[in-house]
Parts: C-alpha cells; structure tokens; sequence
C-alpha cells in the first residue's frame, strides 16, 4: 500500500453506527492493518486544546537545564517513566542515534500497588519534576484522554476481526500503555545527510497513536524498501500497528518499520 492510500477511519461514525456501518469502517482498518499497518483516524473525541496544553507545557520543560531534567532522568527509577535525553538510546549519531528528548508518563499507580510491590516493570508511580504543576496536569490529562480512545480502537480491532467489541477488554482492565512525549531540538543538516530523530525501528506494543503537531519527518518503510512519508492530515492522529497486535493476529497485522527524520534544522 503507497502512502497516499492510507485510509482515514472515522472512529465517530464507528461508535455512532450500526452493525452494517461498524463492518464496514472495521474492514476498512483491518485493510490497512494487513498492509500499511498504518492509518489516520478522525472524530477520535480529544479536543486539539489537550494537545496543545500539553505541547506548551513539554516545551517549558524541556527547555529547562540540564541539571533540572537529570533529577528526573528514566534510569534513576526502576518502572519506565520521566525524563530521556538526547542520545541516550542510540549514543552514536553516526549511525542513526536519536536525536530529541523524550518524556515517558503511564498509569500511575501508588507504591503500594501489588504489581509494584512485585517489581513489573512498567507498573508503579509516574515522575514529576518539581515545581511544575501544569505539567504533571497537562501530560496526565493527555494520558488519560489516549487511553480512552486507545478502547475504542481496540473495539474497531475486535469486529475488524469478527469479534465481539469487547473481545480485548480483559487485556485492558490495567494497562501498561506508555505515553511518549517527544521534543526535536533545530539540529544543523551539515555532516548528517537525515538527522534521526527516531531511527528506523518497529514497536513492541499492540500499537501507538501519534499526535503529529503538523509537523512532517514521520516515514514507514514500504515493503520494497523505499522510506515513504506520513504526511500530517489535520485534525486526525495516526495509528500504527506494533509487534504485539502482529503477535496476537498471527502475523496478519503488519507492524512496519518506521522513522522520523528530524527536518526542523
């Protein structure tokens, strides 16, 4: 499937819809799951001002020193979450290190959580810098809104595949999902012929939803090899397909290899 082709699904007339309109949009994502492993999705429900609110909260940090982003870098806590900083999962540039910051939030869970106590990994409290209470809001209110809609898209996924809607919900009672808050710094274009921003990878997950901003660099590998590019459509989000969903569909859902390429030099 070329790039041009990936469908945008209309996760309202989903919802909204009857049993003839819900196989209809359903087949359409399973298409594009079995193929591109891509598509946009519309009327997902989250208004643009949860994106925004958390794009200006994420920039005030990410601006912040250095030694004010270290207090709460990833590898000082055992469960997956807070700050990622440049090259810290590539270091070597030269062969495609990423090159932006990060910010990882997911269910936030107290201390005493059992899951916690037993030490699962990505089960345990979120981290927060100090002092900056609108974004510890921000990004939470942004989690939360993914999540709900990462339900809905799990109910296309089921009758897509002649389930019943709620065929995933026991997998969903307490999940384990990751938000990525990612910032691309201006990086200069001289000796780097594609900066990488994120280098060529799949994701393990079932899947992950992308807010792109606007902003051009995300590209999928096409079948032939060739880096195609996920040009941002407004006011939808993209879906990709991960390596667990290939896993659980028996490689029927297609998790691609894809990059962003950071262009803001």
């Amino acid at each position: 499937m070329e790039i041009a082709s990936l469908p945008i699904i209309d996760l309202e007339s989903f919802v909204e819809g009857g049993a003839a309109t819900k196989q209809q949009i359903s087949q359409a994502t399973v298409d594009a799951c079995e193929s591109a492993g891509f598509f946009y999705v519309s009327g997902h429900g989250i208004e643009e001002q949860v994106f925004e609110n958390a794009k200006r909260a994420a920039l005030e940090f990410f601006r912040m020193p250095s030694e004010y982003k270290a207090k709460v870098h990833i590898s000082q806590f055992p469960h997956h979450r807070g700050y990622v900083g440049h090259h810290d999962v590539y270091p070597d540039v030269s062969k495609g290190g990423d090159i932006r910051e990060a910010y990882k939030v997911a269910l936030d869970l107290s201390e005493d959580d059992p899951d916690y106590q037993a030490g699962i990994t990505l089960y345990g409290p979120n981290v927060w810098p100090e002092e900056m209470p609108e974004f510890k809001e921000a990004l939470s209110c942004a989690y939360d809104h993914f999540q709900v809609l990462s339900n809905t898209i799990f109910r296309l996924f089921a009758v897509g595949l002649g389930q019943t809607e709620e065929f995933f919900a026991p997998l969903l009672e307490k999940p384990a999902s990751v938000m990525n808050v990612n910032y691309y710094a201006p990086v200069p274009q001289d000796g780097v012929s594609e900066p990488s921003g994120i280098g060529a990878h799949n994701d393990y997950e079932a899947f992950a939803m992308l807010w792109q901003d606007g902003v051009k660099g995300l590209q999928i590998q096409s079948l032939s090899g060739e880096w195609q590019a996920v040009e941002p459509v407004p006011e939808t989000l993209v879906i990709n397909i991960g390596e667990l969903m290939q896993h659980w569909t028996n490689d029927r859902f297609r998790a691609t290899p894809h990059r962003v390429i950071n262009v803001s030099g």
